[in-house]
């Protein structure tokens, strides 16, 4: 689905559906997949992948991995969107399995995977979000329509909990971001549906500047989705990321919440020093991804516009790019580390993703271009890569990485990502995100998105060799 505050202001989830779009599923020809940069293997097109983007990638304890992207809204297959699965480090991949139980999805995606190696996927249908498990690792899946309770949604995001032995999900209500959760899984089935679910960043859809009486926290001025979720497996702490978008001197920045209780409760922080304007613009390219290592160091990664600009349409347009930063936190969110930028070799990029190698260590990838200016208005010849950082004492006040292409020529042109200039650029193939997940051995798995709007789009793969 398009994420877009401005696009979303007013409409309400019910409506979102006519005003946003919903995944590409009409595009014309297969696109190829890139060349693969240094110490990366060769791309690997994952079948059946034809006008998808915005894929999710997972990863169970035994290496297998799992592929999801949405297939778009009113599926005629009568299934969920589809999943893929590989047991031979991405070598090959499986035929899509389409999840049964499930005839209204196909909007947003999300995978996760618990201890006993069940694979758990969230699906949008705008009215709520599907919740489906498989048990057999990945070969079948048993769905559920209604993942949580509360109507509307958008941008499901769902994480396993190994001290809850649970599962999470943040999403995007009518009325604020909300975290839902699942009883614990004393069988999988349990974790197709959050019956625990709890309003954590209230939103409104009208510009009016309110503020929680006794608490001082603003209401977000948007009904926008929400970052990411993770969570802490040793303590159970859950963290959710999201754009503040508050308007005036709170609006702009990347905020944080935190549960010490099993997401019954929430402590809303955010990260000082993103965001330069007071924009609820400054940090919409797309999400906002987070994860926690094993020392209980939290890391966030965000796109960032600089140098905003407003044209002569109202457009607020990063005209200095757009830049790939992030920040972590020792004090379970408490305070931040000063924005390190990372993208200090493209001109402007879009859609951070970033995993944990250990305590300490990380790896963030996004699309990069060496055009400069916003990514919704860069020139047509302007070619795409999937960049790669990783990034040692991730930790530390002086990081050490080495930004390099992991992919080239992915995309040619503008990408239309986030910000509130999307309509200088009619090219959303891409949709607005991809994945990469480490696994054991310490080497990232990515799964992307290759193509244009007028050469049609696939989802490749590629394993840091």
């Amino acid at each position: 689905m398009r994420h877009i505050a401005r696009d979303r202001r007013g409409a309400g989830i019910a409506a979102s559906l006519a005003i946003v779009g919903v995944a590409v599923g009409t595009t014309v020809a297969a696109a190829g997949g890139g060349a693969a940069g240094a110490g990366f293997t060769g791309p690997v097109q994952i079948p059946q992948s034809s006008g998808m983007g915005e894929p999710s990638i997972a990863l169970d304890s035994s290496g297998r991995l799992f592929v999801t992207a949405p297939q778009t809204l009113g599926n005629i297959n009568g299934g969920g969107s589809p999943v893929w699965s590989s047991s031979n480090g991405g070598s090959s991949w499986s035929a899509p399995v389409h999840p049964t139980g499930d005839p209204l999805s196909g909007g947003d995606t999300d995978l996760a995977v618990d201890t006993a190696g069940d694979v758990f996927q969230a699906d949008l249908w705008l009215g709520n979000s599907a919740m489906a498990v498989s048990t057999n690792h990945g070969g079948s899946f048993i769905a559920n329509e209604y993942g949580h309770t509360q109507p509307g949604d958008d941008r499901p995001w769902i994480v396993y909990s190994k001290k809850d032995n649970a599962i999470y999900m943040v999403y995007d209500g009518v009325d604020a971001v909300h975290v839902a959760k699942s009883a614990p899984l004393v069988v999988p089935q349990v974790g197709v549906l959050l019956a625990q679910d709890i309003p954590v960043i209230p939103e409104t859809a009208v510009s009016v500047g309110l503020s929680i009486s006794g608490v001082g926290l603003p209401v977000r001025e948007c009904v926008c989705p929400p970052g990411g979720i993770a969570v802490d497996q040793n303590s159970g702490q859950v963290y959710v990321t999201y754009s503040k978008q508050n308007g005036g001197a709170d609006g702009g920045g990347v905020g944080v919440s935190r549960s010490d209780n099993g997401g019954l409760t929430w402590t809303n922080l955010s990260i000082p020093g993103t965001g330069s304007t007071g924009s609820a613009f400054d940090v919409q390219y797309n999400f906002a991804p987070v994860k926690v290592d094993q020392n209980g160091t939290v890391y966030v990664a965000w796109a960032e516009g600089r140098n905003i600009t407003t044209d002569s349409s109202g457009n607020h347009v990063a005209s200095g790019g757009v830049a790939i930063k992030y920040a972590f936190s020792t004090t379970h969110g408490a305070s931040w580390s000063s924005p390190v930028t990372l993208s200090t070799t493209s001109g402007t990029a879009v859609f951070p993703t970033l995993d944990v190698v250990s305590p300490g260590v990380v790896d963030v990838g996004w699309y990069g271009t060496s055009a400069g200016g916003d990514p919704n208005a860069v020139a047509a010849s302007a070619s795409w890569d999937v960049d790669f950082a990783h990034v040692s004492g991730a930790n530390t006040a002086s990081p050490a990485f080495s930004p390099a292409a992991a992919v080239t020529g992915i995309h040619t042109g503008c990408i239309q990502a986030g910000g509130s200039a999307t309509s200088l650029c009619s090219d959303r193939s891409l949709l607005d995100f991809f994945q990469l997940v480490v696994d054991s051995a310490g080497k990232a798995n990515i799964i992307y998105a290759a193509g244009t709007a007028a050469a049609g789009t696939n989802l490749f793969f590629v394993h840091q060799s």
